[in-house]
């Protein structure tokens, strides 16, 4: 059937058209791209211009290309879809969970097993329509063909049904809403040099908390904790920064480990209502106030540090010297 052999290019295709055009759209965002694939030491605006350009110009060639033209691209996709792929995998195993700007402003896609599983599926489309390039080279161009097809507007159709399923894996955090906190005036946590810090009072200093509350052992606890040590610089631009671990009376302080806070019996985290649940996040603002909702789960939690993180970005803007606060 003609639309089903079409069908894996025309998705690749229009898959690469897009993730093209939105990052030449949002090259302003290419440095936050490349810190959310873990790739340093390169130019951020002339590397995610030129692989936009190249994704662009292999989907003309998917598209327009018959014979070996369109065997180069077909080959060139497959080279491209591999390439996103091993980037994703090596992001997530960096412990990164940051929206990597994959399709700039047209939607939101964040580092993780979904984009993992979405740039597998984009894999095998672009293996299978290498495949049908080679196998029919006399064969006209795909947007020759399917123009001269009685029916393409059923292959638009199912191409464009599938691109949905793809785009499951694309969303935008949702807003969070401003309410008064409660009985946090004197709850304190013990610093990782073991000196003891009341945040409420740092916040009505003047630096709001970034209070994140973890439990080791726990895979999206030790995710959240990775991912913090990587961006901490730029995140306490803006904030402090203070990963918490509970630790009960028949476990001495410093099990918290290296550099996390220590919440005495949980009594820091009853105090603010935080859930037993781990991960789980929390901003206290400069006025004393906690935002909700308290995001909860491995997924909220890296929201809120992306949307801190942005922030942070955007309130730092060409300034490469913020200073990292203290405990």
């Amino acid at each position: 059937m003609l639309a089903a052999s079409l069908l894996p290019a025309l998705i690749v295709a229009a898959v690469l058209l897009l993730s093209g055009i939105g990052k030449l759209l949002d090259l302003d965002a290419a440095p936050s791209t490349l810190r959310a694939l873990r790739l340093t030491g390169l130019p951020p605006r002339a590397v995610v211009g030129t692989v936009a350009s190249a994704e662009i110009v292999v989907a003309a060639g998917v598209l327009l290309g018959a014979g070996l033209v369109a065997v180069v691209a077909a080959t060139a996709s497959v080279t491209l879809a591999l390439l996103f792929l091993s980037v994703g995998v090596r992001a997530q195993a960096h412990a990164s969970t940051d929206e990597c700007g994959c399709f700039g402003p047209l939607a939101s896609t964040r580092v993780g097993p979904a984009m993992t599983a979405r740039n597998a599926a984009i894999t095998v489309l672009a293996v299978l329509g290498l495949i049908g390039a080679v196998g029919d080279l006399r064969a006209p161009a795909l947007a020759v063909r399917l123009l001269l097809s009685p029916g393409p507007a059923v292959v638009v159709a199912i191409a464009a049904a599938a691109l949905a399923v793809i785009g499951a894996t694309l969303r935008t955090p949702g807003p969070t809403i401003e309410t008064p906190a409660s009985d946090v005036r004197d709850a304190a946590l013990i610093t990782p040099d073991g000196a003891v810090v009341v945040p409420r009072q740092r916040a009505l200093r003047g630096r709001a908390q970034l209070l994140l509350f973890v439990r080791r052992g726990c895979s999206s606890c030790e995710n959240i904790i990775d991912r913090v040590r990587w961006d901490r610089e730029l995140l306490e631009t803006l904030v402090d920064v203070r990963l918490i671990v509970a630790v009960g009376d028949d476990s001495a302080v410093s099990t918290a480990g290296e550099g996390l806070h220590a919440d005495p019996s949980g009594e820091f985290a009853v105090a603010l209502g935080i859930p037993a649940d781990r991960p789980a996040g929390v901003l206290l603002t400069t006025a004393g106030e906690l935002l909700r909702p308290i995001a909860l789960g491995g997924e909220d939690t890296a929201s809120l540090v992306d949307t801190v993180l942005a922030a942070a970005a955007d309130a730092r803007g060409p300034r490469t010297d913020g200073a990292a606060s203290s405990n």
